[in-house]
């Protein structure tokens, strides 16, 4: 069974109305606690895993207990860490650094999951498309060359949401080749 999560820090409900929404199950993004370490942490091994397929080099980070910054998004200013919601079950999570913790005007979206059994349904689309209309501006997000899926997806999320291509790099990294993503986020309503 997934886990369940309730909370009163839930400030964004994606629906199937709204410039940035699509049709589909209800999601909400709720922002998480040092209280939801834990699942965020069992969620986080689910995805280092996953990432692990998909790099030229091996990673030093495998699981949630090696990855060293997820304290730090209850202790330092810009992180934000969030649960991506669907039906009050857990489909997800996010971690999201803002211009104060990455030192530049830039958003990062340092990672994103969504479950297995809760992908392909537009899930991941629509929680992309209210972290985006939270922090609107200068964004940018790595993946690995190799993911041909993830490579795919985040293209046609970030031209759904910006109706502009992103811009593409290619850079190498202690576990292989990635390319970024350089994209701006409007303010919408």
């Amino acid at each position: 069974m997934a886990p369940v999560f309730s909370s009163s820090r839930r400030w964004c409900a994606a629906s199937s109305s709204g410039a940035l929404n699509h049709p589909g199950p209800l999601i909400e993004l709720a922002a998480a606690s040092s209280s939801d370490a834990g699942l965020i942490r069992s969620l986080l091994d689910g995805y280092l895993h996953e990432l692990g397929n998909h790099g030229d080099l091996p990673i030093a980070t495998t699981d949630s207990v090696s990855y060293p910054y997820l304290d730090l998004y209850w202790s330092e200013p810009g992180r934000h860490a969030f649960i991506i919601q669907c039906g009050r079950r857990a489909a997800g999570c996010a971690l999201v650094r803002g211009p104060t913790s990455t030192g530049s005007a830039v958003h990062q979206l340092a990672e994103f999951y969504i479950k297995h059994g809760s992908r392909r349904l537009g899930i991941g689309r629509r929680a992309l498309f209210a972290i985006w209309k939270r922090f609107p501006g200068q964004w940018e997000l790595n993946v690995h060359k190799r993911n041909v899926a993830a490579l795919q997806f985040w293209a046609s999320c970030i031209e759904a949401a910006t109706n502009a291509a992103p811009q593409l790099s290619e850079l190498r990294t202690r576990d292989g080749r990635h390319v970024r993503f350089n994209f701006h986020v409007e303010h919408r309503g």
